[in-house]
């Protein structure tokens, strides 16, 4: 067999024989592939990073004013009764206060309701600029409590049967919360996945034109 006949053989089977592509032809092919590269999916991978960064930080705003507000001395008789801050941290007393609120316990209790509702308005905000299906989580949630601060103000529940409604209602809405937020992390990492298995792809397709 010849030289060329052996040289035309390893062409058709060995693919550093294969001749060279021009560079502008291997350029253009890494243009068309960049621009299926998918920006689109990355600026919602990075979309979804800072909103979940954003959300994060309105939630210990939240906390932080709450926690503020809940300072206030003239809240002090209501801290006797149940906590301002987390309901599962009530102690046994508490659970078992059969005491009902006084004329001067319901103004201080009216106060405290609006101002732990401010503290919460601004994460709404935020929730509804991010992730907005987390706001009629929390908006359900705080109209629960409502319902128990009316029924506490009404004198229909004693305080230590509130606290244990309270303690329910922060209970399902951590359930809620997590579960939600489960899924938005899920949603996140498959749109990462998502965009490494592109750039993979994307990768083998450039080594394969590669002279």
């Amino acid at each position: 067999m010849s030289v060329a006949a052996v040289k035309r053989e390893a062409g058709r089977t060995a693919p550093w024989f294969r001749r060279a592509r021009p560079p502008g032809a291997v350029a253009a092919a890494l243009l068309m592939l960049g621009a299926c590269a998918g920006p689109a999916q990355i600026a919602r991978v990075q979309a979804g990073q800072d909103s979940l960064q954003r959300f994060v930080a309105a939630t210990q705003e939240a906390l932080a004013c709450r926690a503020a507000a809940a300072a206030n001395p003239r809240y002090a008789d209501i801290r006797r009764h149940m906590p301002l801050g987390d309901a599962g941290e009530a102690t046994l007393p508490q659970l078992l206060d059969p005491s009902r609120a006084t004329k001067e316990e319901v103004v201080a209790l009216a106060a405290w309701v609006a101002d732990s509702n401010a503290c919460r308005q601004r994460l709404l905000q935020v929730a509804d600029g991010t992730f907005p299906s987390f706001g009629p989580i929390i908006e359900a949630a705080r109209d629960q409590d409502d319902v128990v601060f009316v029924r506490l103000a009404d004198r229909e529940l004693t305080w230590g049967q509130a606290v244990i409604h309270l303690r329910r209602n922060g209970t399902k809405l951590r359930h809620d919360l997590i579960a939600r937020a489960d899924r938005v992390a899920a949603d996140i990492d498959k749109m990462q996945q998502e965009q490494l298995n592109r750039r993979t792809t994307i990768l083998s397709s450039v080594i394969r034109i590669l002279p």
